[in-house]
């Protein structure tokens, strides 16, 4: 074998490498940027579905206290709104965001276990009507968290998984927040955050 023809092998296996480098770079760059954006979508369809409730607590409110169910009940569902607009305006961080809005679920779903549980709303059109179309938003953002939570799972996957690892590092793609709650401080001290 001549050295021409070694060098020559050397040279296409190197090029080989090169475009096989090149192009591992340029596939996972454009699965991390479908990745990021993926994200990016689900979290605003979240935010969609949080702003709905939002809008839609207001009659229920207004229906719920006109038939007479426990103030103490309507004013926990109040102070769990307001917390949860406080957290979302703060930009808190979606674990804080989490736990205001699983806070909020609770307080809703208490004031519905207490309207079917007295029986005195169930021909009122005017609070079976706001509370149907919040139990369908509940159910709607049960679906969007869990399709963000999903997408956000596999960007950090791919964001923390060698050698995609090299390419997220490169392009600044960092791992997303899930939108989960933690126990990380207590409910005390959180509360505190969102009223300063």
């Amino acid at each position: 074998m001549t050295v021409s023809l070694v060098v020559s092998v050397v040279v296409v296996a190197v090029l080989a490498l090169l475009i096989a480098v090149v192009i591992y770079f340029a596939s996972t760059a454009r699965r991390l940027g479908r990745y990021r954006e993926q994200t990016v979508q689900s979290l605003r369809l979240v935010d969609v579905e949080l702003e709905r409730r939002h809008e839609q607590l207001v009659p229920f409110l207004d229906a719920a206290e006109a038939s007479g169910l426990s103030a103490e009940s309507l004013r926990q569902l109040g102070g769990a709104r307001s917390w949860s607009k406080a957290v979302r305006e703060r930009g808190m961080g979606l674990q804080a965001q989490a736990a205001a809005e699983n806070a909020l679920s609770a307080a809703f779903h208490t004031v519905l276990a207490e309207a079917d549980a007295g029986r005195n709303v169930l021909g009122n059109w005017a609070f079976q009507g706001p509370a149907g179309e919040l139990i369908v938003t509940e159910r709607r953002i049960a679906g969007a968290v869990r399709v963000y939570n999903d997408t956000a799972y596999r960007l950090s996957q791919a964001v923390g998984t060698f050698p995609s690892s090299i390419v997220a590092k490169s392009r600044s793609v960092i791992a997303p927040e899930p939108f989960v709650e933690t126990r990380e401080m207590p409910d005390e001290q959180r509360s505190a955050q969102a009223v300063a």
